[in-house]
C-alpha cells in the first residue's frame, strides 16, 4: 500500500471515529508504529488532525482546507447513496453545471446512463470521468486557475465562462449548512465559483452528506432561498424538516 492510500485510510477512520491510535494502526496497516508517526505528522501540519499521545484526534475546523485525495474517501458510502437518488432527477438533455466536490463527482459517475448531456464543469476529475463518453455527453471545462488541492479551477477565467452561460440544473456541494448561515465554503475562490453556478442554473440541487450538517465554514454561498433541493444521507430533526420545507425546499432522503 502507497503511503498516500494509508494516509486516505487514516483520514477515513478518523472522521468515522473521530480518535486513531497509533498500535492499531500499526497492525492494521502492518507497517512500524514510526511509519505510522510520521503518517499523522504530515497529516497533522496540514491541519486535519491533532496527535495526542499514542494517537491523534480528529480537528474539526470546518475552514481548512481539505486536500481532495481525503475528501474523496470522507463518507464516501453515503455520497454514493446520494448520487443513486440525485441521478434520478436528471434527464436526457439536460444541461448542468457541476462544482469540483467529491459528491458532484459521484454524481457524474453515473451520468453515462443518460444521453445529450451536456456538463459544465470547473473540476479536473469530473472532466477527466466523462471525457469517455463524448458521444453523449458534452463537456465544458470553465477554464482557470488550477488548485492543486481541490483540483478545481477558480479565479476570473472561470468566473468569466461561468457567467457567458446557461444550465437548467446545478448540483453542488458545500463544506457546512445552517438553517440560520445557509450554505457555506472554506475557500473564497471555490466559494465565488459555486455562487455563479448557483445564479445561471434554473434549478439548484444542494448535497448536503450528514458531516456538513449544522457546520459553517468562513464563506456564505447561499440561503435557503436560493436552493430547490437538498439531498442528505441522514433524517433531520423535525424542527429543521419544517424550516427547510417552510422556504419551499424539497428535502430528498438518500
Amino acid at each position: 500500500m502507497l503511503a498516500i492510500e494509508r494516509r486516505q485510510k487514516i483520514m477515513a477512520m478518523l472522521n468515522e471515529n473521530k480518535s486513531v491510535l497509533v498500535p492499531e494502526l500499526a497492525k492494521l496497516f502492518n507497517v512500524t508504529e514510526e511509519t505510522i508517526r510520521r503518517d499523522l505528522e504530515k497529516l497533522e501540519k496540514e491541519g486535519l488532525l491533532k496527535r495526542t499521545y499514542g494517537g491523534a484526534v480528529l480537528v474539526e475546523n470546518y475552514n481548512v482546507d481539505i486536500p481532495f485525495e481525503f475528501r474523496n474517501v470522507t463518507n464516501i458510502e453515503g455520497k454514493k447513496q446520494i448520487a443513486l437518488s440525485l441521478i434520478k432527477y436528471i434527464e436526457d438533455g439536460d444541461t448542468l453545471v457541476m462544482d469540483s466536490s467529491t459528491s458532484a463527482l459521484q454524481v457524474a459517475k453515473l451520468l453515462k446512463t443518460k444521453k445529450k448531456i451536456t456538463v459544465i464543469t470547473n473540476s479536473e476529475q469530473i472532466i477527466s470521468e466523462l471525457k469517455v463518453f463524448e458521444d453523449t455527453i458534452k463537456v465544458i471545462s470553465t477554464g482557470g486557475t488550477l488548485r492543486n488541492k481541490s483540483l478545481s479551477l477558480v479565479g476570473p477565467i472561470a468566473e468569466q465562462t461561468l457567467r457567458s452561460l446557461n444550465a437548467n440544473k446545478a448540483i453542488i456541494s458545500c463544506k457546512g449548512f445552517d438553517i440560520e448561515k445557509g450554505f457555506t465554503e472554506s475557500n473564497e475562490l471555490e466559494a465565488q465559483v459555486k455562487k455563479l453556478m448557483i445564479e445561471i442554473a434554473d434549478k439548484v440541487y444542494m448535497i448536503v452528506d450528514h458531516t456538513k450538517m449544522n457546520k459553517t465554514a468562513l464563506v456564505n454561498i447561499a440561503t435557503l432561498d436560493d436552493v430547490d433541493f437538498i439531498f442528505t444521507d441522514k433524517i433531520l430533526p423535525p424542527s429543521q424538516e419544517n424550516a427547510i420545507r417552510e422556504k419551499n425546499v424539497e428535502i430528498v432522503y438518500c
